[in-house]
């Protein structure tokens, strides 16, 4: 059970190649078309929508909350459930004997460490609502949190949040790539940022360092719901070195990564991203951020160019300068080699021990 399948983010390919490797239905708030395609993803079992409506975003969670506390009985039906995300409200509907595994990405960062970054952007008129809703979410949180009999995380990085937040064990469990679905190409002229456009992960820094290197070409996919879209479009505006790409049902993803000479990957304290790792299986080495559970993932040296985690315009630039084809292609059997340890063959044998 994920919360919404409302993006195509990492989370989602993640729960989704879960529930194929178990041979399980899939139930979520509800299914986007500006997400994943699951008949088109070969997902062959039962979907469950617990709701049909989407809503505004300052009232999106307080009707997920609400229809994964009333909405969820058929969870009994079940003898285990997974849970993701904000689904985790459902576990009150589960009865003791069965068996409640949460995956947890994060504990809720607009709970917790990233709280007044998300304050920041919530309008005034709204704020004292909000810090009123994040209090009654983190206690209801915190006590359904308690219910589960195994925690699955994404990353050491995480784990420790884990412990820091909420003074519970968790188990890594690496999310997967598939390596089939990844390929080396010949390397074109362009680098490649394809994290979702928001600010947490800061591409609105990488397009201000290509604005400053007009013969460096940048190629930026994004999907149709990432929330800061519209904010990045206005800061590229005029600069023809800077490309903005979006992929209909995922279509030529991997060719995109495969082409590009490196991806650009910055965020802030992130729990897990997939795209560095989905680099790594194209043989393309990641300019990234010393920062988060990166550190876990890339090879110093070898399959990554480390930028200082305040990054800085300069520092990308600078970064970018050294990254040049012939660097990155010396790094390419560094890059295929790691990227062997995130296999979907060994992510799918660990998961059925768990569970």
């Amino acid at each position: 059970m994920h919360d919404t399948f409302l993006y195509k983010w990492g989370w989602e390919r993640l729960i989704l190649m879960m529930a194929k490797a178990l041979n399980a239905d899939l139930a979520s708030w509800f299914f986007s078309k500006g997400s994943f395609n699951l008949r088109k993803e070969w997902f062959k079992w039962k979907m469950i929508s617990v709701s049909s409506e989407i809503f505004k975003k300052w009232f999106r969670h307080i009707k997920l909350k609400f229809a994964f506390l009333f909405k969820t009985s058929f969870l009994k039906n079940y003898d285990t459930v997974i849970f993701s995300w904000d689904s985790i409200s459902a576990v009150r509907n589960c009865n003791k004997n069965q068996k409640k595994i949460y995956y947890c990405h994060t504990p809720p960062r607009y709970i917790y460490d990233l709280h007044d970054l998300y304050l920041k952007k919530v309008p005034y008129f709204l704020k004292t609502a909000f810090k009123i809703f994040s209090f009654v979410f983190k206690k209801m949180y915190e006590r359904d949190v308690k219910k589960m009999d195994l925690i699955l995380t994404n990353s050491i990085n995480t784990q420790k949040r884990i412990k820091k937040f909420l003074w519970l064990d968790s188990v890594v469990l690496y999310p997967p790539v598939n390596l089939d679905e990844f390929k080396y190409i010949e390397t074109s002229d362009y680098y490649l940022s394809f994290a979702r456009l928001s600010d947490a992960k800061r591409v609105d820094k990488i397009v201000e360092a290509f604005k400053q290197m007009p013969d460096k070409k940048l190629l930026v996919i994004y999907w149709e719901n990432d929330p800061q879209k519209q904010k990045i479009f206005t800061i590229a505006s005029w600069y023809n070195n800077i490309n903005f790409k979006t992929l209909p049902w995922n279509r030529g993803f991997t060719d995109y990564v495969g082409k590009c000479i490196a991806t650009i990957y910055i965020p802030i304290d992130e729990d897990f991203g997939m795209s560095p790792v989905e680099s790594m299986s194209a043989w393309k080495p990641v300019l990234w951020v010393d920062d988060g559970w990166l550190k876990e993932t890339i090879i110093d040296g070898k399959t990554w160019y480390l930028i200082p985690k305040e990054a800085n315009i300069e520092d990308i630039i600078d970064a970018i300068n050294k990254l040049t084809i012939e660097s990155c292609i010396e790094m390419k059997e560094d890059c295929m080699e790691r990227a062997k340890d995130f296999s979907l063959v060994q992510f799918e044998k660990k998961l059925k021990e768990y569970v």
